[in-house]
């Protein structure tokens, strides 16, 4: 009779042969290739913009690539790498690529295949932007964080019809930060177990694109800093956000237990603030 080490024993022993095995099957999933072209044709899509902060500041050194991808299943991808460009001086960039017709026809029909996907995935890599300077993807440290200053666009949609011989339009506005102080006034009800986190809505990268894992208004980007508060009317913290119109914050909550934040506070906009400058949210 087997004992239970024993037991374990060989079920651990059967899990490290098969490791390599479920490793090369995951690795054979996904593939990459090169699909770049030297040059333009008359029948190549061409998308050119402009880098910029808000008040029109052009940005050099921003990596853009857009890939080609088909997912199957969600399980097996292959990658076509199209096209990449990297912003000048004056924050102009140009990038273009070609497809063919059986690619054209599945970006701009209803696929037939079960669970096979079809799209265009635009890549801006920030990683060469002073984090001094720029408010960057990395600011965004609580509810949905993210540890590269990359932002990936997974159902890019050129701005217009896709179509072969057209040039597109594609700007990118990414704000200066600032650091601002905010005072949360409370009716004196704060448990102190909840976690809290301020957001600042700004409009962010691709104009009129929506960055992937974010449900959120076309062109916009949500950064949430998470704050500690304590049970008192009144208190201030200081934050960083973004230099730009129609930037706004409000405040969040994860009520202690749970799992999704909420909207706990009133909505402002941010101005471009003064040393000493203050805004005031106040909670629901």
């Amino acid at each position: 009779m087997i004992s239970k080490n024993e037991w374990i024993m060989k079920k651990v022993l059967l899990y490290l042969l098969a490791l390599p095995v479920v490793m090369l099957l995951l690795a054979s999933c996904h593939s990459e290739e090169d699909d770049f072209i030297d040059k333009p044709d008359p029948k190549s899509l061409i998308i050119k913009g402009v880098a910029k902060t808000p008040d029109g500041q052009p940005i050099p050194n921003i990596e853009i690539k857009l890939d080609y991808m088909i997912m199957y299943n969600h399980y097996s991808t292959k990658v076509y790498h199209k096209a990449k460009a990297t912003t000048d001086k004056d924050g102009n960039y140009i990038m273009f690529f070609n497809l063919n017709d059986k690619e054209l026809k599945s970006l701009t029909t209803d696929s037939v295949e079960v669970a096979t996907y079809y799209c265009l995935q635009m890549t801006l890599d920030l990683s060469k932007l002073d984090d001094k300077v720029y408010l960057l993807p990395t600011d965004i440290t609580a509810v949905h964080p993210l540890s590269e200053k990359k932002i990936f666009y997974s159902y890019y949609i050129v701005p217009g019809r896709l179509q072969k011989g057209q040039v597109y339009e594609q700007n990118i506005f990414i704000p200066r930060k600032q650091l601002v102080k905010v005072r949360i006034e409370t009716n004196g009800t704060i448990n102190e177990k909840d976690s809290f986190a301020i957001c600042n809505k700004v409009w962010y990268g691709m104009e009129n694109q929506i960055p992937e894992d974010f449900n959120q208004a076309r062109g916009y980007l949500n950064f949430y800093q998470p704050v500690k508060l304590k049970n008192t009317h009144s208190q201030t913290v200081e934050i960083s956000c973004a230099v730009e119109q129609n930037s706004k914050l409000s405040l969040y909550r994860l009520p202690y237990g749970e799992f999704n934040y909420e909207e706990y506070s009133s909505e402002v906009e941010v101005p471009v603030m003064q040393t000493g400058g203050e805004l005031i949210l106040r909670t629901h």
